[in-house]
């Protein structure tokens, strides 16, 4: 009697025990607004759950798999109190797999099924060859068998025996691309794997409701896992007409729970910056040890890059792995004034663009939804037409192309950020460069490409050109001239540079006998002409200079 009793107390313990764990509520975030950083960001939820009178645990389920624990914030009504707050993994969803690795998945099984065929007709053809093999020594004098009959039945053999090795070749060669496939896919799928982007996150919040029942909490917090880059499309209808500047994003998120529908905000800025105001200390004057200094060469960006001033251009060329930027140091332009009319009737309908104190925040109406893949989601943010001055640009001693240069005046207002710009000219892609507003040049430029119906050519004169020697010295006079022609229906504006040497070295006289009449920089021995060219038109232009220095000294005159 007694034993029944304590079983029975047992089982009613049990009992109060599941109805314990019953207590501790479970509810799921629903992800309502995100702000995206270019590192980070942050997720806004809602919930609301049905809590006691007392001491409740809290599950807030569908949360970030990774994020700051110092960023938690929650609102709760004033009649619940939050005692605590604890963050952790939530593994019960990998019970479901993503689309993706599922596809993965069942790629690798229907491969290894199509090597496993192929490895049973591998064996059987094996099983035949070891079996030709054995019965090829047998003799017409133990079979009875005539030798033409004999013939035959070698034949046989011979003509058996290679139709299976090539068929054993062919075999074993689709196996080997089968396995270098499944090797592939077993990467892809452990790359996949290692995203981490079905494992959700949960928030457990210790609370103390004055009154039971149900109330609205709202959650926000910084998560790691997400990120975005800008970029921008240059599209050029014709010369008579503004460029488009399309902005760009692409985001990426592996948060471990996909953003259906949500009020998506961009922004420049990094959550987290931790720095203190720069504070002066008294500055002591010493003597400086002098320091030999050399060319050199830095990382612009993500890219390796190196700068350097090239005299015959007057320009700061920067070189990186995406091409070659060329920043203009000596010609102004006039300036023009972007104004709201510049904004066509395209997204940006649906974006309004903050600008802080610390940075820009681009607002989106629309929802968005980006799946928690790690694959870059390309939204469009807004596209501007840009007034700009579309020139012509050849230097044929560098060069026999010549470019489609475009110039912008006061893209300070267009809140640039670095990043890769596709250039679209008349529909066409021909290519990318890279946009720095880290600038502080007044004037904006774009390489658009090459345009081969505007032709140049640079020839050395020889008839024009001499050799003198006059005593120790020799003097040599140098005769060019350039031909350009327009073979465009429409006239055009070309800017065209070339050089003469300059010395500092006073055995070396240099003089500028015929300019071309170009704009000459002494300073820098850059000659410029700024042409106005008709459709068909073509201009001649030549320039002398001479070079006089000692005979038995030799000098790179080219």
């Amino acid at each position: 009697m007694k034993k029944n009793l304590l079983s029975m107390l047992w089982l009613l313990l049990v009992s109060m025990g599941v109805f314990a764990a019953d207590d501790r509520n479970a509810v799921n975030a629903e992800l309502k607004t995100v702000t995206v950083y270019k590192s980070g960001a942050e997720l806004s939820h809602t919930t609301s759950a049905t809590l006691k009178t007392g001491s409740n645990e809290l599950i807030i389920e569908n949360v970030s798999n990774a994020l700051d624990i110092n960023s938690i914030q929650i609102k709760a009504p004033n009649e619940v109190t939050i005692m605590g707050v604890e963050f952790s993994n939530n593994y019960e969803v990998l019970k479901e797999k993503s689309p993706r690795i599922k596809m993965l998945a069942d790629s690798i099984e229907k491969v290894n099924q199509a090597i496993g065929k192929l490895d049973l007709l591998i064996n059987n053809d094996n099983d035949l060859l070891g079996v030709l093999k054995q019965n090829r020594d047998i003799k017409g004098t133990q079979t009875g068998l005539s030798v033409a009959e004999l013939m035959k039945m070698m034949d046989y053999y011979k003509s058996k025996t290679v139709e299976l090795q090539n068929e054993l070749y062919g075999l074993n060669d689709r196996k080997k691309k089968l396995n270098e496939q499944v090797v592939l896919l077993n990467n892809q799928y452990a790359e996949e794997q290692s995203k981490n982007t079905i494992v959700g996150g949960k928030l457990i919040l210790q609370l103390s409701a004055a009154v039971g029942g149900k109330y609205d909490f709202a959650v926000s917090y910084i998560t790691p896992n997400a990120y975005w880059t800008p970029n921008y499309d240059i599209k050029v209808e014709n010369t008579k007409s503004p460029l488009k500047l399309v902005y760009k994003a692409n985001i990426v998120q592996t948060t471990g729970i996909d953003w259906k529908k949500v009020k998506l905000s961009l922004s420049t800025s990094t959550p987290n910056q931790f720095g203190t105001a720069p504070l002066l200390n008294g500055w002591y004057l010493r003597y400086n040890t002098p320091v030999a200094y050399g060319t050199y060469n830095y990382s612009v960006n993500s890219a390796v890059a190196s700068k350097s001033y090239s005299p015959e251009l007057n320009d700061v060329v920067v070189t990186t792995g995406l091409g070659v930027r060329k920043q203009k140091r000596e010609l102004g332009y006039a300036t023009t004034q972007v104004t709201p009319e510049m904004l066509n009737n395209g997204m940006q309908d649906h974006m309004d663009v903050q600008e802080n104190a610390l940075n820009v925040t681009f607002d989106i109406d629309l929802p968005y939804s980006i799946p928690s893949n790690g694959k870059a989601q390309t939204a469009t943010l807004q596209t501007v037409d840009v007034p700009a001055d579309y020139k012509y640009y050849a230097v044929p001693k560098l060069d026999r192309d010549v470019y489609l240069l475009a110039y912008v005046t006061d893209w300070q207002r267009l809140n640039l950020l670095p990043a890769e710009a596709n250039i679209i000219l008349e529909g066409t892609y021909v290519g990318k460069t890279y946009i720095d507003p880290n600038s502080t040049l007044d004037t904006l430029s774009f390489t658009l490409g090459k345009d081969k119906r505007v032709a140049v050519k640079r020839e050395k004169l020889a008839d024009y050109s001499s050799v003198k020697f006059l005593g120790s010295n020799k003097l040599q006079k140098f005769t060019y001239e350039v031909t350009v022609k327009n073979n465009k229906k429409e006239s055009i504006d070309l800017l065209l540079k070339d050089q003469f040497p300059l010395t500092t070295n006073k055995e070396i006289e240099i003089e500028l006998i015929d300019d071309g009449k170009a704009e000459v920089n002494t300073d820098l021995g850059v000659l410029n002409w700024k042409l106005n060219l008709n459709a068909g038109e073509s201009k001649k232009i030549r320039f002398i200079y001479s070079v006089k220095y000692p005979k038995d000294k030799a000098l790179n005159l080219n």
